[in-house]
């Protein structure tokens, strides 16, 4: 599995672009990064780019998904419609976003000719997409969104994704099932509203020995014995345990 970091900073730090990730070249974890700035600099071009996990509607999550669909429909008119998955209110929360961001008549035209597929998902949905299965967990970090992390596997190796959490039982379940989590750290000093971290990652290290930490949506970049730190234009390629 190959793994591409597009953004590895929380909303207001300034350790690097807000939330993005690419796994095979073909399936986007949050769109909260300028992607379409970032895709072509990776070699990757906008249309290879079948599916959007979107984890919360916090604007450093989702913020850049409508100026990806349009530059995709004005680009790559040709491509196939982009499946986007997410939490629930994701097809109203992205209509209010694009009129807002686009306005509200270049934003119907873009629906009307180049429409995505949304699936709004929830906890324990499974959906097979391409070479992937995603499973979908929920976890508790803003009281008012329905927030999810996600597991990837391929044939070979999981990924898990945090997208934005709490140490609650579902990033303990995700962490429990993986090969790999790509986990945020947005907290370095002390305990932060909402968010994990750095003891609390480091509580899950040690409940996890079998699973390798990724560590994301940094608030700021200090060393954490046994993880990595993710950083704007990462690649990894992540593969099973003990295959060196």
């Amino acid at each position: 599995m190959e793994l591409a970091v597009l953004g590895s900073g929380s909303a207001f730090s300034d350790t690097g672009h807000q939330a993005a990730c690419l796994v095979d070249g073909k399936l986007l974890l949050d769109c909260g990064a300028p992607v379409t700035v970032l895709l072509p600099r990776m070699g990757v071009d906008l249309a290879e780019v079948e599916t959007v996990v979107i984890s919360h509607l916090h604007g450093d999550h989702v913020g850049q998904l409508p100026t990806l669909l349009a530059a995709r429909a004005l680009a790559r008119p040709e491509a196939p419609p982009l499946v986007v998955l997410g939490p629930r209110d994701l097809a109203d929360h992205l209509q209010q976003l694009g009129e807002l961001s686009l306005g509200q008549w270049f934003w119907s035209r873009i629906m009307a000719d180049h429409p995505p597929v949304l699936r709004e998902v929830a906890d324990g949905r499974v959906e097979r997409i391409g070479a992937h299965q995603l499973e979908f967990f929920e976890v508790e970090h803003a009281q008012q969104l329905h927030c999810l992390a996600v597991r990837v596997e391929s044939q070979v190796v999981s990924l898990g994704y945090s997208g934005d959490t709490t140490l609650c039982p579902g990033i303990r379940r995700l962490a429990g099932s993986v090969d790999h989590l790509l986990c945020e750290c947005t907290g370095w000093s002390g305990p932060s509203p909402i968010h994990l971290w750095k003891e609390e990652v480091e509580l899950l290290m040690s409940e996890f020995p079998n699973t390798s930490f990724l560590l994301t949506h940094l608030g700021e970049r200090r060393p954490v014995p046994g993880a990595l730190l993710a950083f704007d234009g990462l690649r990894l390629s992540l593969r099973p345990p003990g295959a060196g």
